[in-house]
């Protein structure tokens, strides 16, 4: 982003003539900005890579266990009666442990969910080979052309007829 903003602010005021500068910024620039767009959409795919495996995931059926704990607490004082202050207590506490789900998972679906990842595994290992060879033709880009990006209408700074005759 930077170096886009960079290139933009070396751009000169359009003019007839002496354009094949801001011809060469124009083209880098423009190869940057597919780069990043490409970027962008393979960045997007990343939460459905989610999605999908959790979907997968809850297809298998897994065991899923539940505990639910009730705890009941009860107390009681009485005085004056025959044996005198009385004051009782009681607590009851419930312990409830459920699981539920296939307790045998198929094959299939266990491979989909391997096939969800090493898909994904792939893809985003083929997009940072894509990002850094990008990066590279870029920056090779850039390197070759960087006369014509810093100075795009040359040295002189516009048309230098004289120099033709």
């Amino acid at each position: 982003n930077s170096l886009e903003t960079y290139i933009h602010l070396l751009m000169p005021q359009m003019e007839d003539g002496n354009n094949f500068g801001v011809t060469v910024q124009m083209t880098v620039l423009k190869v940057m900005e597919e780069v990043k767009e490409k970027l962008e959409k393979k960045l997007e795919e990343i939460p459905c890579y989610f999605s999908k495996r959790a979907d997968a995931v809850d297809k298998l059926g897994l065991a899923c266990a539940t505990t639910s704990e009730t705890k009941t607490e009860s107390s009681s004082n009485s005085t004056g009666g025959k044996d005198g202050d009385e004051s009782k207590t009681s607590t009851t506490t419930t312990k409830e442990d459920k699981t539920s789900g296939n307790k045998t998972m198929e094959f299939h679906r266990i491979q989909h969910v391997y096939a969800i990842d090493i898909q994904t595994y792939s893809v985003l290992k083929s997009s940072l080979a894509f990002c850094i060879s990008s990066f590279l033709v870029i920056l090779d880009n850039v390197e070759k052309n960087k006369e014509k990006i810093e100075q795009p209408k040359g040295s002189s700074g516009g048309s230098n007829f004289s120099s033709m005759y």
